[in-house]
């Protein structure tokens, strides 16, 4: 009788059934480690999503195993909560650079052109961290100037749900701000 250690893994085809299992069966767990490091449920949230949306668009060429998927889930959401601590860590390095450069030249129109190329940069950073129908309302009020009508109609959905996607993107946007200088 063969050894059964030398049969190859079984492998999952991620289809529309599969992909739903592997969600029902992981979402809660990678969401409560998700927010265990970032404190953030907004965060943790995205960042759960975003793997299982790479998981989708990725369908046909991941090849995953039955007795690695969930280690190779969890790496995964470890990975984005790493890039979330780098990209925290390099915004608050660029900050500091910014202020030992600059501290004491308040009024200096260079200094305030490289601060709104740095906002500028990490606005448009978060902006494409929102989820796709957030993005999309977020980008039609702030960069098309359309009204909540107009948004509505455009994206076929009620005025309602522009303003809570609104509110939604500009109070993660805030919150990834939270460390620039305000005007107060």
């Amino acid at each position: 009788m063969p050894d059964p250690s030398t049969y190859p893994p079984n492998r999952i085809k991620i289809d529309e059934d599969t992909f739903f299992q592997l969600y029902e069966c992981y979402w809660q767990k990678l969401y409560r480690q998700a927010l265990k490091y970032l404190s953030d449920d907004f965060q943790a949230e995205e960042i759960v999503q975003d793997l299982f949306t790479s998981l989708w668009q990725r369908k046909d060429s991941l090849e995953l195993f039955e007795d690695t998927v969930e280690n190779y889930l969890v790496r995964a959401v470890r990975f984005r909560i790493a890039r979330v601590y780098s990209d925290e860590a390099r915004k608050t390095k660029k900050m500091e650079e910014f202020h030992l450069r600059h501290s004491g030249q308040q009024n200096n129109a260079t200094e305030k052109q490289v601060l709104y190329n740095f906002l500028r940069e990490d606005v448009d950073r978060l902006v494409q961290l929102l989820p796709e129908r957030c993005q999309a309302v977020y980008l039609l009020s702030r960069v098309k100037g359309l009204n909540n009508r107009e948004i509505a109609l455009n994206l076929v959905i009620s005025e309602k749900t522009v303003e809570n996607q609104l509110t939604k993107a500009l109070n993660f946007i805030r919150k990834g701000l939270k460390e620039y200088p305000s005007n107060d």
